[in-house]
């Protein structure tokens, strides 16, 4: 890619967007705002519940995890809690290959259409209604983008469509779906911004700056290369995949630094994903 071909008249300023997350921290992953999507980021009860236990002193460690969710080894996740109890049964089907089961719960990897065997998404299912779709704190929070189907304007994500393929097998709706970073209880927001090619002569671009007024615990990228493409941070190309592969990875501190407007070229389609603590 020429950095010197027209580029798409997109101006993405994350200050501007940012200041809408502070305004409403209620989780918005089907409602994109100029091409970005704020997402806050709230603990499941469980955690909370394990916290406590965990500062009673080491007599209680036992029972520090009571859900059984793997805590220690969760990145980036989604989930919700229906209703109604759920039949482990019903959602065996559903599972390439199961981890853990137990009479409670059950931790497995479910395959996501259209991707890889990697982008398997780890899902734990408990029988009081918990479902949480993860992928491993190894894993940049951009992996979960669902880059293959990224219009330019709405971004899902595949735990999205993960969940509700389980939730289908047992019998009860996704509803009211929240999203959290096991590796970083204090960031309150996660925001995802992208762009998509429109034509082959010309290249899809952004900018962005962030505030020095927040803090940040992760920048990381996700892209699908359709052709010719990759993944551009202020000329220099830090993202690439093979020809109609995606791919994803992190961005260092340095390289998108606060208070300094940042310009994003991708080709074919792109999106930054940065999780963030409002003061």
């Amino acid at each position: 890619m020429s950095l010197a071909h027209i580029r798409k008249p997109t101006l993405i300023v994350l200050s501007l967007l940012l200041a809408l997350a502070v305004l409403s921290l209620a989780p918005q992953p089907a409602a994109p705002a100029s091409g970005g999507n704020a997402i806050a980021l709230k603990a499941p009860s469980f955690v909370k519940v394990a916290s406590a236990q965990e500062g009673a002193g080491a007599q209680d460690a036992p029972d520090a995890a009571p859900m059984g969710f793997p805590q220690d080894e969760a990145g980036i996740s989604a989930y919700f809690k229906s209703a109604s109890p759920v039949t482990l049964a019903d959602v065996r089907g559903v599972f390439r290959v199961i981890e853990t089961e137990t009479a409670d719960y059950i931790i497995g990897s479910v395959d996501v259409v259209d991707y890889v065997e990697t982008y398997d998404v780890h899902v734990f299912v408990h029988r009081d209604g918990w479902f949480v779709a993860y992928y491993l704190n190894t894993d940049p929070v951009a992996k979960m983008v669902d880059i293959r189907n990224y219009d330019g304007s709405h971004i899902d994500t595949v735990f999205e469509k993960t969940l509700n393929i389980v939730a289908v097998s047992a019998g009860v709706p996704v509803s009211g779906l929240k999203y959290y970073d096991f590796r970083y209880p204090n960031a309150t927001n996660l925001m995802l911004i992208g762009e998509v090619m429109e034509t082959a002569s010309s290249d899809a671009s952004f900018t962005v700056k962030l505030p020095s007024a927040f803090a940040y615990y992760e920048r990381s990228w996700a892209l699908y290369r359709g052709g010719d493409g990759g993944f551009w941070l202020d000329g220099v190309k830090i993202g690439d995949a093979c020809r109609k592969c995606t791919n994803y990875g992190l961005i260092t501190a340095a390289q998108l630094l606060p208070d300094t407007v940042h310009t994003v070229d991708v080709n074919d389609f792109g999106v930054l994903a940065i999780v963030y603590r409002v003061p």
